[in-house]
């Protein structure tokens, strides 16, 4: 025990001796306090002046739901839909269905969409249904499509209040004309339908002050025995919806943005100054922010309105194919998500595609901002651009190790 005290005893007082003279050979004057300098982040904010709104059509057809409805917005104007859909023409009827003949009746069997209304939720909308007189295909119908129907013979009629299903009886006129068709034998029974049976159109009246989003999967056409108690069930061939919009709010500061493709933002990108300024540099992190403008989209929304929810804008890189098609039906390069702390701004995390453009080979400094959708719901934001204050303007935010 003692001898293995006085051994750390020596062996302590031999380390404390070099560390003295280490100390005493040290040159201040040349080193200072470290061998190597700390990094320091350094973070700029440049102000994105050369925006302008683009104008496209979109498509609004064979989506998951689709619109009918009106209703009056006192910021993004007068929006009209009608909305089309046919049944499938392969109906199986099964024995037991007691059906002779043409010995049966016909109703449509709507479903809403529960969680989205667009207008006035507490107000009771009328619609009339009419025979579709021309052909169409859901694939093919635009915002701005035009199909012919025959408004002076109604085929039904039904109201919604705050139901989200409804029940529609259908004219024993236009069963007769659809029954041929379903019992068909034929070799071309499938193309004598598609271009001869043309399906119904859902009309709003005048006096509806809101647009429903009708479930394409949900809905359907029922077959009813005489004394209604077997059904079969026929579901859609084909569904779409057309609008007309007019009276929008315009201003140049803003660009409003819809999921028809109506409006789009594009943002031009400074891509010559980026590069010169910015391609030396280990940047750590590049963030577009756009702000919307919530006070006008607050200010413009009456008790008990609304307008479907956006918490997401989708960022297109520009293309020399369809634009509507690439803006609405494929997904965004990048998405601006709604800032939890700041819910008037959407951030973009766009790191990936400057690293692109000065080292991969990317050539294209245009962004489109939209909010193109596949679900089929009308939404519609908007947003500040390049005109509007200088606070107001896209930003983009790029932080790196000097």
């Amino acid at each position: 025990m003692t001898i293995h005290n006085k051994g750390f005893v020596s062996l302590y007082i031999t380390l404390l001796a070099l560390i003295i003279f280490l100390s005493g050979c040290e040159d201040p004057g040349s080193v200072g306090s470290g061998f190597i300098d700390e990094p320091s982040i350094v973070t700029d904010t440049l102000t994105l002046d050369n925006t302008a709104t683009e104008n496209f059509v979109g498509y609004t057809g064979n989506f998951g739901l689709f619109s009918i409805g009106k209703y009056s917005d006192q910021l993004f104007g007068e929006v009209s839909t009608v909305g089309l859909l046919k049944p499938i023409r392969s109906v199986q009827i099964p024995d037991s269905l007691d059906i002779v003949g043409d010995n049966f009746s016909m109703k449509l069997q709507i479903q809403l969409d529960s969680l989205n209304t667009y207008g006035d939720t507490l107000s009771t909308s009328e619609f009339s249904i009419y025979e579709v007189t021309e052909t169409w295909r859901g694939n093919e119908i635009k915002s701005n499509s035009e199909v012919a129907y025959n408004s002076a013979n109604p085929v039904g009629s039904f109201t919604i209040g705050q139901e989200k299903n409804i029940t529609v009886d259908l004219s024993e006129a236009w069963k007769d004309q659809y029954y041929p068709y379903f019992s068909s034998t034929e070799d071309d029974a499938d193309s004598t339908y598609r271009y001869e049976f043309h399906g119904l159109a859902i009309v709003p009246e005048s006096n509806t002050n809101k647009i429903s989003f009708m479930s394409s999967s949900a809905s359907q056409f029922l077959i009813l025995s005489p004394d209604e108690s077997d059904t079969v069930r026929v579901g859609l061939n084909n569904w779409a919806y057309f609008m007309d919009r007019t009276g929008a709010v315009q201003s140049p500061e803003t660009t409003s943005l819809f999921t028809t493709l109506e409006e789009v933002m594009r943002i031009d990108l400074p891509l010559e100054m980026l590069r010169e300024e910015y391609r030396s540099k280990n940047i750590l992190n590049a963030r577009l922010v756009i702000q919307e403008n919530a006070e006008d989209l607050n200010s413009t929304l009456a008790a008990n309105h609304s307008r479907p929810n956006l918490n997401l804008l989708n960022l297109h890189l520009g293309t020399d194919y369809d634009e509507a098609f690439e803006y609405q039906l494929t997904q965004p390069e990048f998405t601006a998500s709604r800032d939890s702390l700041s819910t008037e701004t959407y951030n973009s995390n766009i790191t990936l595609l400057l690293n692109n453009l000065f080292y991969g080979g990317a050539e294209t400094d245009e962004i489109y901002v939209g909010i193109g959708s596949l679900s089929g719901v009308l939404r519609s934001t908007q947003i500040f651009n390049g005109n509007a204050q200088a606070d107001r303007r896209p930003k983009l935010i790029i932080s790196y190790i000097e």
